[in-house]
């Protein structure tokens, strides 16, 4: 899958909920927390990366809201096969993985990957026709968006853009068992 192409998924994904850290996650294994010490942050992917540049129109180093719904509006545009105005499940998947360099991924995972997907592309299709438009698209980009601008300065920074998980530090655990009396 070329980077454009992850990208794009990548996007869509978090339009449609998924996560800004769904396909990076498939492309490569997450490596094993380093040896003792606090929680760490786990690094932004290159594809939230890529997704950062594409879209800081203005090169500030933060995306506003306009410019995230500027960039998906011209992949969910370049992704539209047809021209019709709205997106098929076939015409998504066909675009998000279509040429590139195949990787190998676990085709289990894979699976599972592209049934959750599946089920956010029909939640977003609002009035069940088998098509998203970008009218049923923006509202689940628009509460992605404020769900990542942690701080309210309504742009994206590439703090923000991070994944929201945090790897537990190694070592006992921090549960107390109850005292006996």
């Amino acid at each position: 899958m070329t980077h454009d192409r992850k990208t794009t998924l990548t996007a869509l994904a978090v339009a449609l909920g998924l996560g800004a850290s769904a396909m990076p996650a498939l492309a490569q294994p997450v490596p094993p927390p380093p040896g003792p010490g606090p929680a760490q942050a786990i690094p932004m992917g290159p594809g939230a990366e890529r997704m950062l540049q594409e879209a800081d129109a203005n090169r500030d180093g933060r995306v506003t809201e306009a410019e995230a719904w500027d960039a998906l509006a011209a992949r969910f545009a370049a992704a539209d096969a047809d021209k019709d105005g709205g997106l098929t499940w076939e015409e998504f998947r066909a675009y998000a993985f279509s040429a590139g360099p195949a990787r190998r991924v676990d085709p289990a995972r894979m699976q599972r990957f592209e049934e959750r997907a599946q089920a956010m592309f029909r939640a977003v299709d609002a009035d069940r026709d088998g098509r998203v438009t970008t009218t049923e698209l923006r509202p689940f980009a628009e509460a992605m968006f404020r769900s990542r601008d942690v701080n309210g300065d309504t742009a994206l920074s590439r703090e923000e853009l991070r994944p929201q998980r945090v790897r537990p530090a190694p070592g006992p655990s921090r549960v107390q068992a109850p005292r006996a009396e």
